[in-house]
């Protein structure tokens, strides 16, 4: 299986947080998270990084410091296939970033800055919350609270001049953070502000659900996101902030309010807070408008775009994903699975779907025994769900190419090979089973974008007797060829008595085809 070590630099930070909700979607790979303090890492993180990272395929650095000194203790690092995320603005001009196979910016700015500055392949990737924690509050109502929240309690925040507009507003001021800077923490302490520290999850989430307004009021060049924006506005809770981070790309002039001034002007400040808190119709509408903005920065969006990325790293070849539908035939699915492990053809994942859900160790033993990700899906639902398992596994690979092969059909070394050098626009390739023509999808490959344009696999086709006829009518009618390739083979294990067993099932089947298509 493919590993990946995700080295971090301190545990429960933002970035710690943002790789730690990346690994529950990596289940097809191993995904270890690593933290490594940047400047007295102890013995324990240093030997827990030899341990992981000595064999791992791939090192994601998300933070930089870190990075730089793993790597020049290290030298056998430099053979490793190298990705490094930038997090913080105002430290992208301190190395070229040379050195890495690429280089990932979660924001527009960040990714426009190092366009002049390094010649490494750059990666946007934005950032992201958990979106199933972060539930958005249908029963918000206005008052009196404004929040803060601030990894570091310190100048650059310009948390001061927020605490003191809102002191002179009457108003109900939250911090919550860490203590950074104590003397700059007790003149915030001075205006009556409520401070939390170390609170949980489920407490912040409350705070952002009884608050009217969020604010950041960061200096320039200093913030990437922030990401308590983004759950702010997830939990639909307004959000005041300076053009700063991520922001330039979310703020749309309907989801949030921009304050241009200076960071340190009370007077404007207090303005811009009162005139903002003023207008209830606008705060409604604006919450709306942010949950509509942020719904697509989640987790699962950013692994998904990481395990891309992976792949394109390893191998220059074009990634494929094979999709294997199996069902209560283990010995069988043994046979199809080995054949994909032996491929001359490496860039490969490999989807397993499941229709009787019952073969979930033998997949997981399977990927520990190969190099390239592996996954199981359980799509048991007690019927013939095979146009289901297919379209789950379309959606969810990450390959430009898809293959899809059924747990009777046992590969040659080099199907996969034949069928990505046959692959062109607007054809669905097939294979040669056993010396057989006719198009069945059972053993195809399909240029994904195809596949999904197309509509995917028809799941009205829900018995036995017309998944493939539909298949093959559609594409006709969309100009889609079918394409005879015999030079990929797959050698049918066994026979299917389906057609003799399910006459009834092929009867409806067809019936319903002749309605669809007049046939």
């Amino acid at each position: 299986m493919l590993k990946v070590v995700c080295v971090v630099e301190k545990d429960k930070t933002a970035i710690d947080r943002l790789s730690q909700g990346m690994k529950r979607y990596n289940s097809n790979i191993e995904f270890v998270v690593l933290r490594v303090h940047p400047k007295r890492p102890d013995p324990q993180q240093l030997a827990d990084f030899e341990r992981e990272a000595i064999d791992a395929d791939i090192i994601d650095w998300q933070y930089f410091r870190t990075a730089e000194m793993l790597r020049s203790r290290y030298d056998w690092l430099k053979d490793k296939k190298q990705v490094l995320t930038h997090h913080n603005p105002y430290s992208i001009t301190e190395s070229d970033w040379n050195d890495y196979d690429v280089v990932v910016a979660n924001n527009v700015t960040i990714r426009d800055a190092l366009k002049q500055i390094t010649t490494s392949q750059i990666s946007y990737i934005p950032n992201c919350v958990d979106s199933d924690f972060w539930l958005y509050n249908f029963d918000w109502q206005p008052n009196n609270n404004v929040m803060m929240v601030a990894n570091r309690i310190e100048g650059k925040k310009g948390i001061l001049p927020i605490a003191e507009a809102c002191k002179d507003l009457n108003l109900n001021f939250h911090l919550v953070g860490s203590i950074s800077d104590m003397d700059y923490f007790h003149k915030i302490a001075a205006t009556g502000a409520t401070f939390h520290q170390e609170i949980s999850d489920e407490e912040l989430r409350q705070l952002y659900y009884d608050s009217t307004l969020h604010v950041c009021n960061s200096v320039d060049n200093f913030e990437s996101g922030t990401l308590p924006m983004l759950e702010a506005m997830f939990c639909g809770t307004p959000v005041l902030t300076r053009l700063i981070g991520h922001v330039p790309e979310l703020q749309n002039g309907e989801n949030m309010v921009i304050y241009n001034g200076d960071n340190e002007n009370v007077t404007a400040l207090k303005e811009v807070i009162s005139e903002t808190l003023s207008d209830k119709k606008g705060l409604e509408k604006m919450r709306d408008k942010a949950w509509q903005t942020v719904k697509s920065r989640n987790y699962e969006r950013r692994a998904y775009s990481y395990q891309k990325l992976y792949r394109e790293l390893m191998n220059d070849e074009t990634p494929v994903t094979v999709v294997l539908s199996i069902y209560d035939r283990p010995e069988t699915a043994k046979l199809a699975l080995s054949a994909i492990a032996d491929q001359t053809y490496k860039n490969i994942e490999v989807i397993v779907v499941d229709d009787k859900g019952t073969n979930e160790d033998l997949v997981k033993t399977f990927g520990n025994y190969v190099s390239f990700p592996v996954r199981y899906i359980n799509n048991a639902n007690d019927d013939y769900g095979l146009a289901r398992a297919r379209n789950i596994a379309t959606i969810e690979a990450t390959g430009e190419i898809m293959i899809y092969c059924d747990e009777r059909m046992v590969m040659a070394s080099n199907a996969i090979e034949i069928f990505v050098a046959n692959m062109k626009p607007q054809y669905w390739l097939y294979g040669n089973k056993n010396g057989k023509k006719e198009f069945v999808e059972n053993f195809s490959a399909a240029l994904r974008d195809d596949v999904i344009n197309c509509g995917m696999f028809c799941e009205r086709m829900d018995e036995y007797g017309g998944l493939s006829q539909e298949l093959r009518t559609r594409l006709n009618h969309q100009g889609i060829q079918t394409q005879y390739v015999e030079g990929a083979k797959a050698t049918p294990t066994g026979k299917s008595s389906n057609r003799y067993r399910k006459r009834a099932s092929i009867i409806r089947m067809k019936n319903r085809l002749a309605k669809m298509f007049e046939l």
